[in-house]
């Protein structure tokens, strides 16, 4: 674990975490993937209540030599570098319990899959340190994090999710393809592997080869994999907050974009209202798996608007930027139910409220120059057209905030490293096409 300065705007207590008199430093939380979006928006709502923010980051998901968003914030109080949980999540996960003990902290909030299975085993660790880890428990989080036991649950409700079958060896492979029409969607059970150093992705396969490659790389990694027929319609997001089986808070978004083209990271989002539909198998779901806390339940409709289940994410989400601007403060209400105070009621919120992921809405946009023809793609011409109409009819980006300008800044950094990193992989101009 190492110990770097806090942002110079911050209130930070400096490289070695002491305050101005030498005592040792408190922090009411720290969350954890400071390089992600919903983490930069969890720092920036606890922030603002008044809460003494720290932020970790291991680089397992985003370059060591780029600035990390969360860090640039003025509401991070002390930045810190941990193990990196794709290689050791066991030094990973040390790495937090070494922090809380050196930091006396109450709550510690993760931001993706990868940081939640590593801390998952040292919960009780944590609770001897006085420290709560803000996710649901164990059971229920097995549950939500894992494709297959999720759609088991689901099919005992009697909530629809595609055609799917499990795959768990290469011998599955015949009986697959002569049961599923292309395009078939295959999803690794678990986003991170034993065998894997990156997080794994969905992917839509269009002949039998790329199945093949497919499923023999989910399978390398150490997962099994859920192949599903593809539903083409639009993607739905349900957000909720429940304590003992009450919703204190819901909302419903839809994704415009995301990327990967295919259930990937949302890049254009909208606040909707609640699809009566929606709501019903949402609250069904989530109190037969018993999950209490933040969740958000994904949802595919086909071309007549029948939604299909897709899966759970029981953390914060990528979405949340848009959530909270629309005026449900999910983070604040994690913090509420991790300390064990009442939990705010929020009862309505912002229809119409879109907001904007530029760099990952620059992905989508090369990715479908690449892809144009397979699902989820658009022609050439109407993606440029959609993409740069959206500079007028979204002027709300995600990381940018006016009162925290760090973020932002950092945010440009990181996109211009990736249009150079874009540029010096692409292919040239000879080979255009091919």
């Amino acid at each position: 674990m190492t110990d770097i300065p806090a942002s110079p705007t911050g209130p930070g207590s400096g490289a070695d975490g002491a305050t101005a008199d030498g005592a040792t430093a408190h922090y009411d939380v720290l969350i954890l993937d400071a390089g992600s979006r919903q983490s930069l928006v969890a720092a920036r709502s606890l922030g603002r209540a008044g809460l003494r923010v720290a932020l970790g980051e291991c680089f397992a998901e985003c370059d060591p030599d780029l600035p990390v968003l969360g860090f640039r914030s003025r509401y991070c109080a002390k930045s810190v570098v941990l193990p990196n949980y794709a290689t050791d999540s066991a030094a990973f996960a040390a790495g937090v319990i070494e922090f809380v003990r050196e930091h006396p902290t109450r709550v510690v909030i993760p931001g993706s899959d990868g940081a939640i299975a590593a801390l998952m085993p040292v919960r009780d660790q944590l609770g001897v340190l006085g420290c709560t880890l803000a996710l649901a428990a164990d059971a229920e989080l097995k549950i939500a994090n894992d494709k297959d036991l999720t759609l088991e649950i689901a099919r005992e409700l009697g909530i629809d999710y595609p055609k799917s079958r499990m795959i768990d060896n290469v011998d599955q492979i015949p009986e697959l393809l002569a049961g599923f029409d292309f395009p078939i969607v295959l999803k690794p059970t678990t986003s991170w592997a034993p065998n894997s150093p990156v997080r794994l992705q969905s992917v839509e396969v269009i002949d039998e080869t790329e199945a093949r490659t497919a499923i023999d790389r989910f399978l390398g990694a150490g997962v099994q994999v859920v192949a599903q027929q593809w539903v083409g319609g639009a993607r739905e997001a349900y957000m909720m907050f429940v304590v003992d089986g009450e919703v204190r808070a819901s909302v419903a978004q839809v994704a415009h974009r995301t990327t990967p083209a295919l259930g990937g990271a949302s890049v254009l989002r909208e606040s909707m209202p609640i699809p009566p539909d929606v709501n019903a198998s949402s609250i069904r779901l989530v109190k037969a798996i018993g999950l209490d806390g933040l969740c958000e339940v994904e949802y595919r409709r086909d071309l007549n608007n029948h939604p299909y289940l897709m899966e759970i994410n029981a953390r914060l989400a990528g979405t949340i930027e848009n959530a909270v601007r629309a005026g449900a403060d999910f983070p604040l209400l994690l913090w509420q139910w991790a300390t064990g105070q009442p939990v705010d009621h929020i009862d309505s919120y912002r229809t119409g409220v879109k907001t904007r992921w530029l760099r990952g809405d620059m992905r989508w946009l090369r990715d479908n120059f690449r892809r144009v023809g397979r699902p989820d793609s658009m022609p050439s011409r109407r993606a440029l057209w959609t993409f740069a109409v959206e500079f007028i009819k979204t002027p709300r980006l995600d990381t940018l905030d006016l009162g925290d300008l760090g973020p932002f800044f950092a945010e440009v950094r990181v996109t211009l490293a990736s249009v150079r990193k874009s540029r010096a992989s692409s292919p040239a101009a000879g080979d255009a096409g091919q």
